[in-house]
């Protein structure tokens, strides 16, 4: 069974109880490890490896975002050349990166590694995790309080009130007003850099500086995560159900998207309490597993030094 991005499609078909047991075919991640960098979208190998540039969904439905349409809306005669075309470039691809994998010396590791962790994958995202969302929303009403106490500790510091979002009225309160650092350097544009590693170099320079980053970081944290979670959480399953992505990063690591769960933060108070919204389901627990440096390990087991 020959499929590009096939993950896809297997979570369609167990939507509708059919479970594919065949022997699997993905061209999107044979063009991944035939081509680590780069995009692997069918129309982006398609005019790489065929130079043909297939029909854009774009045409049918619409660009992403609110305004887009669905498939399912439009007659098997609006879309039976997009989905014919679909199915025969996706062959053609099939052609093109199978010699080609065993050229590179890929096949053991397509058919013994990347291929069996399909079916894995979409199981995961189809199970989801679950998230508590009161108290999300109840955390969110604490971060309120505190950015407000925050806000008001910068505007004494300051000695007046300003939008710290604005750059064109943050700068000159730091910069020209309190006088933090007579180091800082103005863009092309005529402006003071006021980005996060700018500032934290002068957080010894002036406490008003510190505070900034503390109201930047916990904006971020209510923004991104703390509001923006419950929002990602299907109505049907009650769970997020993120998209694991094994064709994306070019070291070989999966990444994760809509909502991304690799990056919720872990260092700080704020953080831990984020994570701690994630709950196992009644009768389980939730394992975390890290591999710390493991291309140093790596390294270390091939030198085969003892040292090392």
């Amino acid at each position: 069974l020959i499929g590009h991005n096939i993950k896809f499609d297997l979570k369609v078909l167990k939507k509708y109880g059919v479970v594919i047991q065949n022997k699997m075919y993905d061209t999107m991640v044979a063009h991944y490890l035939i081509y680590p960098d780069g995009k692997h979208g069918m129309d982006e190998v398609a005019e790489k490896m065929l130079h043909y540039s297939p029909i854009s969904i774009d045409t049918l439905i619409g660009k992403k975002g609110k305004g887009q349409g669905s498939m399912a809306d439009l007659s098997a005669e609006e879309i039976s050349d997009y989905a014919c075309e679909d199915a025969d470039i996706t062959y053609q691809l099939f052609e093109k990166t199978a010699p080609l994998l065993k050229e590179y010396e890929l096949l053991e590791l397509f058919e013994q590694v990347e291929i069996p962790l399909i079916p894995i994958l979409a199981d995961m995202e189809w199970e989801g995790v679950n998230i508590a969302v009161d108290f999300l929303q109840d955390y969110s009403k604490v971060l309120d309080t505190d950015i407000q106490a925050i806000e008001k500790e910068i505007h004494a510091l300051a000695g007046e009130h300003f939008n710290m979002d604005t750059p064109k009225q943050l700068e000159p309160i730091l910069f020209e007003k309190l006088k933090v650092t007579h180091e800082v350097k103005k863009t092309k544009t005529g402006q003071y850099a006021t980005s996060e590693d700018v500032l934290s170099k002068y957080a010894h320079a002036h406490p008003i500086i510190g505070k900034i980053l503390d109201y930047r970081e916990l904006r971020k944290l209510k923004s991104t995560y703390v509001d923006a979670l419950p929002d990602l959480v299907n109505p049907n399953t009650g769970r997020i159900h993120t998209t694991f992505s094994q064709a994306v990063a070019a070291t070989g690591r999966l990444s994760s998207n809509n909502p991304n769960l690799q990056n919720i933060p872990a260092k700080s108070e704020d953080g831990k309490l984020i994570r701690g919204a994630f709950r196992a389901t009644p009768g389980n627990k939730l394992l975390v597993k890290d591999y710390s440096q493991v291309e140093m390990r790596l390294m270390a087991h091939f030198a085969n030094d003892q040292r090392m």
